[in-house]
Order: structure tokens, then C-alpha cells, then sequence
């Protein structure tokens, strides 16, 4: 090792005691700076505490770098990476806040990492390894944290497709399977009963004919679910269209939409209608409700709908294979970092509540604000 080595490697260890020493007002000053920043890990503990773990085990890897003499990174980062990137894919943490982290938490250590440095000629070569210690673990960390974000929230994807698929075969099977049972068996009499009893027969007739249209109404409905849609322009002219094209029987439908649209991204529109649509044709379905009340409320933070009925209600116990629609309710709305509520008065009414945030703000309630 040459002399010049030598005095590197000297400087840049004795940078690294001095460097130790200050981990913890790195820390203070990194959740400082977040807080000022705005930046939503704050507002769950958490997350928080991932955020500052993550802090302390970088300064680790570049005090680790300065003693080696090189850029080293302990591979143990890898869970935590992990841990990190799942529990903001479940909180809803947008992606953005956590490059905003990032980004603080790179300024907020240089900072500190300057007032340890002396102004010769060795610094400059130990900045330059502080400088490429901190790029290469943050680097690592966010790349294993957005593989476990991406990963949880592709899972989630597939789960509301399954969930979807098994909506429609059920809707297959128990509408348009049913009719064409009922016309085989109809067809079945007739043909039994055409010789003989010739006005028997002409009643089967009439009965498969009617199951084949009610089988064909049925399809319809179905098939026109798995069309691509285009993005709406209007959540209101769609939940009026969709009010208009469904079998209301003797309920009577009141909808109100309020609030400014242009404030809500359009494939968020187009989730909150397909959760609305449910609440809408599950109370129609089940509820035998004389009143529906549809109502929608938008400001610029958070957008706010309710589907009630003063129908039936839901029964204390449903059988496990019930409810696929609700699921798929609840699935949505989770992907849209929101939350959707039921509640239900046997014998007198059933209420579902959905709130979903807008511009990437927390719900003041939600879990993620709460730090649960």
C-alpha cells in the first residue's frame, strides 16, 4: 500500500469514528426533515420506525465502507427491505413518498457527514466513497423494497381477478345455467305431452320459450360486464345509464352526486362506478327494499358514496360461499387506498359506505394515519 493509501485509508477511518458519533442526531435530523417535508411516513409508526431503522443501518454500511476502504453493503438489508416495501403496498403509501424519503434522507446525512470532514486533500477522496457508500445501499434497499410492493400489490391484482371470475361463473351458472335447465326440462314435456295432451304441451312450449329469453337477458348482462370499457367522463350519466338499464321492480331510486369530477382521476372513477354498480344491484337483487338512497360526495381530498336501502338486511350468518360480490367490493377499494364499510339491520335496512382518498392524502381515520 502507498503512502497516499495509507493516509486515505487513515482519514477516511477516522472519518468514520467521527461519523459514528453522529448517527444519532442523523436520525433526529432525517424524521425532522420528513416531518417538514410533509411526508406521509410520518403519520404511521410503523413505517416510521422502518424509515429510521433503514437510517441507521445505511450510516452503518458507509462506516462500514470507510473502514474497509471500499464500498461495502451487509446483505442483512435485505429483510428489512422487504418488511419495508409490503407495509407501504398495504398502508397505501404511494410510491412517491418513499423516493421523497430517500431523497431527504441522502440530503439530511451529507449534511452531517460534512461538519466531519476537514478541508484537506484526503477529504475529497473520502467524500467520494461517503458519496458512492450511501448511492449503492440506498440503491439496493429501494430496489428489493419496490420488488416487494410491486410484488404484494400484483398479488392483490390477481386476487380481485379471481374474485371476479368467480363472480361471473356464478352469475353463469346460477342465471343462465338455471334457464337452461328449466328449457331442457320444458322441452322434455313438451315432446312427452304433444301427442296426447296437445294444450299441456303448448304450455311447456310457452314455458321454454320464456326461459330462453330470461336465459338470454341474463347473458347479456353478464357478457356486457367483460367488454372493454373506455375511461368514464361522467360518474353520475354512468350510474344514471346503469339505473335506467337494470330492473328497479317497485324500489324507488334517489341519486345525488355532488362535488366537482374533474377532481378525481378518471380509473378512479371507473373503480368507484363498479363498486357503486354492486352496492346498487346487490340491494336491487336481495334487498326487496321499497327506497334506495345512491349518494356520492366529491371534494379535492376525498371522495365519499353510500348505497342504502330500507330493505331485508343482511342474515347474521351467510354461507361461505356467499358474498363474492362484496369481496370484490372490498378489494377495489383497497386498491384504491380506501376502505369500504357494511352495515346491516336484520329486517330493516343495509348501508354500504365507501371512502376513498384523493391526490395521494391519507383518510384522517384510515389505519395508516392512526399508526395502527
Amino acid at each position: 500500500m502507498t503512502a497516499r493509501e495509507e493516509a486515505h485509508l487513515t482519514n477516511a477511518q477516522q472519518v468514520a469514528d467521527l461519523i459514528e458519533l453522529q448517527i444519532p442526531e442523523i436520525v433526529r435530523t432525517y424524521e425532522a426533515n420528513l416531518r417538514s417535508a410533509g411526508n406521509s411516513l410520518v403519520y404511521n409508526s410503523v413505517s416510521l420506525g422502518q424509515a429510521l431503522t433503514n437510517a441507521q443501518r445505511i450510516m452503518a454500511d458507509v462506516i462500514g465502507s470507510l473502514r474497509a476502504g471500499q464500498v461495502e453493503v451487509d446483505n442483512s438489508y435485505k429483510l428489512l427491505a422487504w418488511n419495508i416495501g409490503t407495509t407501504r403496498a398495504v398502508d397505501g403509501v404511494h410510491p412517491r413518498e418513499s423516493i421523497q424519503a430517500s431523497s431527504v434522507f441522502f440530503h439530511t446525512a451529507l449534511s452531517v457527514v460534512f461538519t466531519c470532514l476537514t478541508p484537506d486533500p484526503q477529504s475529497l477522496e473520502t467524500l467520494r466513497l461517503i458519496s458512492l457508500a450511501l448511492e449503492r445501499s440506498i440503491a439496493l434497499r429501494i430496489r428489493d423494497a419496490v420488488a416487494a410492493y410491486t410484488g404484494l400489490l400484483l398479488n392483490r391484482v390477481h386476487e380481485a381477478q379471481l374474485s371476479e371470475r368467480r363472480r361471473i361463473a356464478r352469475d353463469l351458472h346460477d342465471r343462465v345455467g338455471h334457464g337452461m335447465s328449466v328449457t331442457h326440462r320444458q322441452l322434455e314435456l313438451y315432446t312427452l305431452y304433444q301427442e296426447t295432451q296437445p294444450d299441456r304441451a303448448a304450455v311447456k312450449l310457452a314455458n321454454a320459450q320464456q326461459a330462453i329469453r330470461e336465459s338470454m337477458h341474463h347473458l347479456r348482462a353478464v357478457t356486457s360486464d367483460l367488454y372493454t370499457r373506455e375511461p368514464l367522463k361522467s360518474l353520475e350519466k354512468a350510474l344514471l345509464n346503469e339505473l335506467e338499464s337494470v330492473d328497479v321492480n317497485e324500489t324507488a331510486v334517489r341519486l345525488w352526486v355532488n362535488g366537482d369530477e374533474t377532481w378525481v382521476p378518471p380509473e378512479v372513477l371507473d373503480e368507484v362506478f363498479l363498486i357503486i354498480r354492486e352496492g346498487i344491484r346487490n340491494a336491487l337483487r336481495h334487498a326487496k327494499a321499497s327506497l334506495l338512497l345512491v349518494n356520492v360526495e366529491i371534494t379535492p381530498d376525498e371522495l365519499q358514496a353510500s348505497v342504502e336501502d330500507d330493505g331485508i338486511g343482511l342474515p347474521s350468518e351467510r354461507p361461505a360461499k356467499a358474498g363474492v360480490g362484496l369481496f370484490s367490493m372490498c378489494e377495489r377499494a383497497e386498491l384504491l387506498g380506501g376502505r369500504l364499510l357494511v352495515n346491516s339491520w336484520l329486517g330493516s335496512s343495509t348501508r354500504v359506505d365507501l371512502s376513498v382518498p384523493l391526490k395521494g392524502r391519507p383518510l384522517d381515520d384510515s389505519p395508516r394515519k392512526q399508526g395502527s
